[in-house]
């Protein structure tokens, strides 16, 4: 999390969410690192240029949902609390050896899925950064988490993000979002997808599965490097949306003339 993520009002939020797997905070992909480098595998570059144009940024780690009990009196006093119960005390070897592996992680609260990650640092963090705009850049299955958050924070989600940028996504609208209108108009004027395809970069690469917003090829057909390779076409998308949306907002703001003004001392 940048410094003045959610203090600062005058500054746009991006926030990073990934592919699942073993990635860790900051990776859209290891193999991405390892063969290519940081360059296109870690998401340097994104918080590089994310801060040059003033935006703050949260990077999240929805994939880290398990605490490692690493030392072995944190192990033996979550055996004893297990194991000194009347139904325990029969405990044969094999199946405390069982129990013993199955507490080397335990899940985190809140935490259990990429979901509840999201949901939980949506509650407690992005959604208490008054005054921000909100910005989602998303990879993979972080498509799905987005949606998923969609449906679970509608009107929080739609009134404080102004911009989606999905990547490759793993998401399904019709199974995630249903029937919803106000949803599916939502995403059709706030969301764009990056895809792999054998097209150049930004060239319309809509399907059948996928025609729910726009959608463009990512320029490269290897989805661990779709992130870099869309990177600046993203942050261009992000510029257009925020100078729409700040455009909206003008629009809305009533105009005090002489006249209005004469009117109101008069009265």
């Amino acid at each position: 999390m940048s410094e003045r993520a959610l203090t600062s009002h005058h500054s746009a939020l991006l926030v990073l969410l990934q592919d699942r797997g073993v990635f860790r905070a900051g990776q859209w992909s290891q193999q991405a690192v390892i063969h290519h480098g940081l360059q296109h595998g870690s998401q340097i570059p994104c918080i590089q240029m994310a801060l040059q144009a003033h935006y703050d940024v949260i990077v999240l780690n929805p994939n880290d949902n398990f605490v490692d009990l690493q030392t072995e009196k944190e192990r033996k006093g979550l055996l004893t609390q297990n194991v000194e119960s009347p139904s325990r005390k029969m405990v044969q070897t094999e199946s405390f050896l069982s129990l013993q592996q199955s507490l080397q992680c335990i899940p985190k609260r809140c935490s259990n899925t990429p979901e509840e990650h999201m949901a939980y640092i949506w509650d407690y963090f992005i959604s208490k950064a008054e005054g921000k705009d909100v910005a989602f850049l998303v990879h993979g299955y972080g498509g799905l988490v987005f949606m998923d958050l969609l449906v679970r924070r509608k009107w929080e989600v739609m009134s404080k993000v102004y911009a989606v940028a999905l990547i490759d996504s793993e998401h399904h609208v019709g199974h995630q979002l249903g029937s919803d209108i106000q949803l599916l108009a939502w995403i059709k004027h706030h969301c764009r997808e990056w895809v792999t395809s054998p097209k150049p970069l930004d060239k319309p690469a809509a399907t059948v599965l996928k025609k729910e917003f726009p959608t463009v090829s990512a320029g490269t057909e290897e989805h661990n490097l779709a992130p870099s390779s869309s990177l600046q076409s993203i942050f261009k998308y992000f510029r257009k949306s925020l100078k729409a949306k700040a455009a909206i907002n003008f629009s809305r703001v009533p105009i005090v003339t002489r006249s209005s003004t004469k009117r109101k001392q008069s009265a």
